[in-house]
């Protein structure tokens, strides 16, 4: 399998994703991705900003974020969304001293459950981000109502960044940040960035494209 750097011509092939996703999401217990949020207009905008912003260049050389893409083939098989920009009433000024991966639209084809996937994106995007933005820690914001999915990045060692207690449905949890009906993904997990074994082999994808410009091992 292959990671590049998404463009524009991927966007039908990241919804698709994010569409199968929803439709697997059925039944498991969750609100998230009932409905294209806040609709499918403005998803589509958020996917297309990602890739835009993959060809801004900041200061350091270095892009404000960087939607991956990982083919089989030319199949699309998984995707996330990395920035360096907070999502805006998430984060406390105190956490946000900390040079941060923000980590977000991790989706991967069900067709593919069982590789490991997704955990081999998330080691590749906070390498890539701790050595590209020299970042210390990687943060997500997680859909309130999906315990399985956080319990899916506890197992890969984030930790609730807030303390859990017992909510009204049983669950323990941290409380959301944000109503959901203002931000739906409002409880956040972090995990710090320590230096992986290889690069840029994490994950044993093959590189496409322009992958990994500028960076050097640190």
């Amino acid at each position: 399998m292959s990671i590049r750097r998404a463009g524009d011509d991927d966007v039908p092939g990241i919804i698709r994703l994010i569409d199968d996703a929803a439709r697997w999401l059925r039944g498991q217990g969750t609100s998230q991705w009932a409905e294209p949020w806040p609709n499918a207009a403005e998803r589509e905008k958020r996917v297309r900003r990602g890739i835009e912003v993959s060809r801004e260049t900041g200061d350091d050389g270095h892009s404000p974020g960087v939607t991956w893409l990982v083919t089989d083939g030319d199949r699309p098989v998984a995707t996330t969304y990395i920035t360096r920009i907070p999502g805006a009433g998430l984060w406390t000024e105190d956490e946000l001293k900390l040079r941060t991966v923000f980590l977000h639209r991790l989706v991967i084809d069900r067709r593919y459950a069982g590789l490991r996937l997704g955990e081999r994106l998330i080691e590749w995007a906070g390498e890539w981000g701790r050595l590209a933005w020299r970042a210390e820690i990687m943060r997500i914001d997680v859909w309130t109502d999906n315990i399985r999915l956080h319990r899916y990045y506890r197992g890969r060692g984030f930790l609730y960044t807030d303390t859990p207690r017992v909510q009204a449905d049983g669950t323990v949890r941290p409380d959301p940040r944000l109503p959901m009906d203002v931000y739906p993904s409002g409880v956040v997990l972090d995990r710090a960035l320590k230096p992986v074994e290889s690069w840029p082999d994490t994950g044993g994808f093959r590189l496409a494209g322009d992958s990994v410009p500028g960076i050097r091992r640190a």
